[in-house]
């Protein structure tokens, strides 16, 4: 069992899992860190800013914010769910908000796979995925489930990682399966974003 563990480990030190998980955490650090310090900045100089806050994020219409975070979470990511999460506090009913976007992120992603593996079908497509990646489509399937995991609970596009996972095709139902930690995400960093806004 040792040797399975230290030869697992070893190949992970070799295709830069280790390194890639490192980088991730300390962006995400780095990022909480200025956001941290922007938000005590911002409570310090500017006179109700809770309130201030408060009104903005009450001015959006729900279902255009739904919409928004949908779009968003089926291609690519381009808006971080935090946004979306704080936006949450502002209705009369945040966590009944907070379950729909952690669900529609989820789904998102799902339907984020079904574009990849269409998209990989077409022939040039195809082509220029096997060149590209032919070197690490076996890697790609092995640590796949690492992939996923990892996007759905960090500050990583989620349908980035299973966009590439339809694209390659990596087995749907793990994916749906490991997918579900997306849901896991959002009432973690909500416990954090409730507290401070």
């Amino acid at each position: 069992m040792k040797d399975k563990i230290h030869i697992f480990h070893n190949k992970m030190v070799a295709r830069g899992v280790y390194s890639f998980a490192g980088r991730s955490m300390l962006r995400l650090l780095i990022v909480t860190a200025i956001l941290g310090f922007l938000l005590y900045l911002a409570q310090t100089y500017i006179n109700d800013f809770g309130e201030k806050l408060n009104h903005f994020l009450q001015l959006w219409d729900p279902p255009f914010i739904l919409t928004l975070f949908f779009i968003s979470e089926t291609i690519l990511g381009l808006i971080p769910p935090d946004f979306f999460i704080v936006w949450s506090t502002a209705t009369p009913h945040p966590y009944l908000y907070l379950t729909v976007f952690a669900i529609l992120s989820y789904t998102g992603g799902m339907l984020a796979y079904y574009l990849g593996y269409r998209v990989a079908r077409f022939p040039k497509i195809h082509a220029y995925i096997l060149s590209k990646f032919s070197s690490n489509l076996a890697t790609l399937h092995r640590y796949g489930g690492f992939l996923i995991v990892f996007a759905a609970l960090f500050p990583l596009p989620f349908s980035v990682a299973t966009l590439v996972a339809g694209a390659i095709e990596y087995p749907f139902k793990r994916t749906a399966l490991l997918g579900l930690t997306r849901l896991l995400r959002f009432f973690l960093y909500a416990l954090v974003l409730f507290k401070v806004f």
